[in-house]
């Protein structure tokens, strides 16, 4: 089956919607949609666009690692430029860090060509993952690692049965951060000594902005360029580029067509996504504003100090200003004492001679 036939003939807009309201659940939840968000539903519905892959039900469903785990290897082996299988997909349980778990889309264990095994966790909001929260995710998921094999090696573990963590984030919006190197879309986190000596570390970090992708434009000319098409576009054009370069897309795509016979699970998916998205936000948004505050605090406390030195330079100079009057006061006294000794002198003088 071609994308055209997956596809198939657009239909109007009054047929989606009759679509929806063929489900009462579905309707419902669609009316409190907004209207952008409604006409993304029926877009969808009619054929004229595809679904944001990188919402969360979406995304786990067309990548799910054990309905179809070649479509995860095959990406992850465009990014790691080896080949990559699966091994194991871990549970979201144990000590992951609990008020992030929401973020998470993937967490596996995989294996690369070069036989080396690495645990690879794959996020989505790239305006939540600064530097910071990051780090602390490569940290969790080298305890978590650690935990895991501590408990099946026991006695018989050695720090070196480590393996290397991957944390790889797809940001559909890129914070400033990563707007300021564009075009470059794709930030591998590189890490090494001055001295040149060879350590192995355990964390790798990579960011890959899908907003600058699409902004670049780039012809779908390599296979990690398709990848990131599929995941960054929704237009059907852009969608039937894709699969006559690369035919493998047409399962994936088929997938996601599906939804649109199942409106109620298209539309329950779709609205569980807006409300993680609008919980992420309001979090980032939370966590912005308490950084705007502190800065301010900050400011206000640098200008509170500028202000209190400012105060202590005018005491100062008020008191040299004051020292300063008395000296001019007493000179003044001290010429008129001498003018008048003078004009003594004068009179004096004066009489003398006369």
């Amino acid at each position: 089956m071609t994308l055209r036939e997956i596809l198939g003939t657009p239909i109007d807009k009054e047929e989606a919607l009759n679509r929806i309201k063929s489900s009462k659940i579905a309707y419902e939840i669609f009316k409190g949609f907004s209207e952008k968000n409604q006409e993304d539903i029926l877009g969808f519905i009619q054929g004229v666009k595809g679904l944001p892959i990188l919402y969360d039900g979406f995304y786990k469903y067309v990548f799910d690692p054990e309905r179809h785990p070649e479509r995860l290897e095959d990406f992850l082996s465009e990014l790691f430029g080896q080949k990559v299988s699966i091994e194991q997909v871990l549970a979201k349980e144990g000590n992951k860090l609990s008020e992030e778990s929401s973020l998470v889309v993937l967490d596996i264990i995989v294996r690369l060509s070069d036989g080396s095994i690495v645990d690879v966790e794959m996020q989505k909001h790239g305006y939540l993952f600064t530097g910071e929260r990051s780090s602390c995710y490569m940290a969790d998921m080298i305890m978590r690692q650690y935990n895991r094999v501590k408990a099946i090696k026991q006695e018989e573990f050695k720090f070196s049965d480590m393996k290397p963590v991957y944390l790889i984030v797809l940001m559909e919006k890129s914070t400033k951060e990563f707007r300021a190197v564009a075009p470059t879309y794709i930030h591998r986190f590189e890490k090494s000594f001055d001295s040149g000596v060879e350590v192995n570390l355990l964390s790798n970090l990579t960011y890959i902005s899908l907003d600058t992708f699409r902004e670049v434009g780039e012809n779908i000319s390599n296979k990690m360029v398709a990848w990131l098409t599929f995941l960054s576009s929704d237009e059907p054009e852009k969608m039937l580029q894709l699969v006559e370069l690369y035919p493998e897309f047409v399962e994936c795509y088929h997938d996601i067509m599906e939804f649109r016979k199942r409106p109620e699970e298209l539309i329950t998916m779709f609205s569980e996504a807006l409300i993680q998205m609008d919980k992420n936000t309001v979090k980032y948004m939370i966590e912005e504003q308490q950084k705007e505050l502190e800065e301010n605090k900050k400011e206000l406390e640098e200008n509170k100090k500028e202000l209190e030195e400012n105060r202590k330079e005018i005491e100062e100079n008020k008191k040299e200003l004051e020292e300063k009057q008395r000296q001019i006061e007493n000179l003044e006294n001290v010429n008129e004492v001498q003018a008048a000794r003078i004009a003594e002198l004068e009179a004096a003088l004066a009489k003398a001679i006369n």
